[in-house]
Parts: C-alpha cells; structure tokens; sequence
C-alpha cells in the first residue's frame, strides 16, 4: 500500500505539473509571444482550441489536488487522469513525429506518461 503521505506529494506534484503547463501555454498564446514556437511549429490563427485544451488540463490538475486529499474517495478521478495522460501521450507522440508540434511538447507528453505509470501504481497497491 502507498502511504497518505506519498499519495498526497505525488498527485499535489501531478497538479502543480498540470496547472502549470495550461498556464505557461495559455500565457504565451493570449499574449501572442514568439514562446508558443517551443511547443507547435505552426502558429495557428485561432488558439480557441488550445484554450480549451488547456483549460481542460488545468480541470484535471484540480482534480489530482482533490485525489491527494483523500485517495480512496477520489480513486474514479485516478482513473479519469489515467485515461487523459495516456491519451496525451497517444496524440502528441505521433504529431510530433509528423513535426506538428516540438520535442519539448513530446517531453512534456513523456512526463505525462510516467504520471500514467505512477497513477496506475496507486490504483493497484491501493485497492477499495
């Protein structure tokens, strides 16, 4: 069994983690700076997208803030943030091999899937 202590550092990092990816990329796409190229290689007319996206991630870094307050009650949000990371990792990866988006977004994906890992650890060592 993960302890209390562990579960609540890891999902207080993985929303930490969330929050401020959906904050530096919303930032740099409201403010129109050269810094989105670090992440798309094409600038889009309309970031309408990303800020839903975005927006979504910061949803889920609440969530993970939640689970790290209570595991066992929140154990459905793990399962949610399982099936998000993964799916992140599953589009950026091969976008990035397409050069849709930059290494460092397909970093960033990467980091995803060790919380995906680390998530799913949780769930089996601690079972309802």
């Amino acid at each position: 069994m993960r302890s209390a202590a562990y579960c609540q550092r890891l999902f207080t990092v993985g929303a930490l983690w969330n929050w401020g990816v959906a904050g530096l990329i919303t930032a740099l796409a409201l403010f129109e700076l050269e810094g989105i190229a670090w992440f798309l290689n094409e600038v889009p007319k309309s970031f309408l997208w990303l800020y839903f996206s975005m927006g979504a991630v910061a949803v889920f870094g609440l969530g993970y803030y939640w689970v790290g307050r209570d595991v066992q009650r929140n154990r459905a949000i793990i399962k949610m943030g399982v099936v998000g990371k993964t799916m992140v990792f599953a589009l950026i990866l091969p976008a990035w091999q397409t050069g849709e988006v930059t290494a460092l977004t397909a970093a960033a994906a990467t980091v995803d899937l060790v919380f995906t890992i680390l998530f799913i650890d949780v769930l089996m060592k601690n079972p309802a």
